[in-house]
This record gives C-alpha cells, sequence and structure tokens, in this order.
C-alpha cells in the first residue's frame, strides 16, 4: 500500500463511521473555548469539562476574567495541571483580548499565538473548530496515531507531523481529520496496549503489520482479521469508539447543554 492509499483508506473509513467528529470540550462561544483549550494542555478533557462550569459561571466573558483577581481564580483551576501558569495566562489572555482585539478572539494563528497561554496548537484548535480552517493541531493523540499508522514518516516534532499531514490530506477535510485522530487515538490507538483486534484499520496500519503481521499473526494473544470480517469489524469497531465517547461526555457533561461553536463566527 502506498502512503497515498494509506491516507485514502483511513480518511474513506472516518468520513463513512464518523463523519461529524468534533471536540469533546463544551463550551458555548469562542472564548469559552479559548479558556478550556488553554487549560486542556497537558490534561484531559474531562477534567476540564468537570472545572469550567464553575469558571464561566463566575468569568462568562473576555471582560469579566480580565477583572480576576489571582487568589479568586486560582481556587477554580487548582485541581488543573499546573493551576499557577495557567491562571496567569488566563487573566493575560483576557486583558489582551481587551486591549488588542476588542473582546474578541481572533481567528488567525498569528494574532492568537501573541495571547498568554497560547501556542501554535491552541491556535490551530481554535481556528480549526471555531471557522473550520484547514489547520491541523498536533497534540499527543495525533502525533502518536500518525505515526503508527504510517501517515508521517520520522516526524521528530509536532510542528513537522503538522507539515506532513497537511501535505496529504484535503484541505476541505482537515478540520474533522483532527478530531479523527485524536479520538482514534483516546478510544481505540490508546499509548499503552493499542486495542489492535478491534480497530479497522488493520489494513493501512504499519504498527499492526510490524508487530502482528507474518509470524506473530500466529500468536493466540492478537488473532489478526482476516480481510472478509475487515468489513464486519469496522461497524463493531466505529459503535464501540462511539459507544465509549458517549460515556465520557455523559460522565463528564455538567446540566449546561454545549453549544456548537461553528456557528459563531469572529470578525477578522
Amino acid at each position: 500500500m502506498t502512503r497515498k492509499e494509506r491516507y485514502q483508506f483511513v480518511l474513506d473509513y472516518f468520513s463513512t463511521h464518523n463523519p461529524d467528529a468534533e471536540t469533546e470540550l463544551l463550551y458555548d462561544s469562542p472564548y469559552q473555548l479559548l479558556v478550556a483549550v488553554i487549560l486542556s494542555a497537558q490534561c484531559t478533557d474531562k477534567r476540564v469539562n468537570m472545572t469550567t462550569p464553575a469558571i464561566f459561571a463566575r468569568y462568562p466573558d473576555a471582560a469579566s476574567m480580565a477583572k480576576a483577581d489571582f487568589d479568586e481564580l486560582f481556587p477554580l483551576i487548582k485541581s488543573i495541571s499546573y493551576p499557577n501558569n495557567k491562571t496567569k495566562h488566563l487573566i493575560g489572555m483576557a486583558k489582551m483580548l481587551l486591549s488588542d482585539f476588542g473582546g474578541e478572539v481572533p481567528l488567525t494563528i498569528e494574532e492568537l499565538v501573541r495571547l498568554p497561554g497560547v501556542g501554535r496548537k491552541t491556535a490551530n484548535v481554535i481556528t480549526s473548530v471555531v471557522d473550520n480552517q484547514p489547520n491541523m493541531a498536533v497534540d499527543t493523540h495525533v502525533f502518536r496515531v500518525s505515526a503508527r499508522i504510517g501517515l508521517t514518516v520520522n516526524a521528530k516534532t509536532p510542528l513537522a507531523a503538522e507539515k506532513q499531514l497537511l501535505e496529504f490530506i484535503p484541505r476541505d477535510q482537515v478540520h474533522v481529520a483532527h478530531h479523527w485522530l485524536i479520538l482514534h487515538g483516546r478510544y481505540v490507538c490508546v499509548a499503552r496496549s493499542p486495542k489492535c483486534p478491534e480497530c479497522a484499520l488493520q489494513m493501512a496500519c504499519k504498527y499492526f503489520a510490524k508487530h502482528y503481521g507474518g509470524a506473530a499473526a500466529e500468536e493466540p494473544k492478537l488473532p489478526v482479521v482476516s480481510a472478509a470480517s475487515r468489513v464486519a469489524a469496522a461497524g463493531v469497531a466505529a459503535a464501540a469508539t462511539t459507544s465509549a465517547a458517549k460515556k465520557t461526555a455523559t460522565a463528564a457533561k455538567p446540566a449546561k447543554k454545549k453549544v456548537a461553536g461553528k456557528t459563531t463566527k469572529m470578525k477578522r
């Protein structure tokens, strides 16, 4: 299988089985998404979703966050990783939104990375989720899954992986492909003991071929799924991934219902 064929196989599978993939972070506005993404650095979405309702209730917009006192905001964030830095970043981010961007979240990478606590990955998330821009945020899941499958080759940094992914993924699919790879890494291609038996990407996956093909396929621990049964396995894997994602979202979801950020457009 050529690299182009590998990409096509993966994209076709996800397009069919999870066409409307989206972020699992809960938010009501681009500002709230920005807060959530800043908090999510080296922290799970589940933990962030447990923390943000209290923050949004007290600081629902940039204007209120800009007036926050460190000692008032910190207790709401202390369960998140690196709470000291993130408390400072949120207050600084809100102040800059007011002083430089009229209180609105900018939607260009160049402007976003000027904000405290916002790097390239966060900027890519905001622009792709809010505005469907063809920007690929490479987090630990995207980096791992892309390398295992063989979508990226010898990519040593997130930026190198990003460039390779953008080279092969059609522009109109980049914003959703980011979520496909994240969810696959979160629920199937996990960091430890990836769930290869239930993965429908076996035929295209270099990791599967290397570790479970040939002689390894004879080991009873992980039988190779036959070509005929992969078609049936695809539906089962998609259902398993969707079910797991729903359980996680249900457990973490607050009473407030999420409003999709895609309908909110900010002035550039």
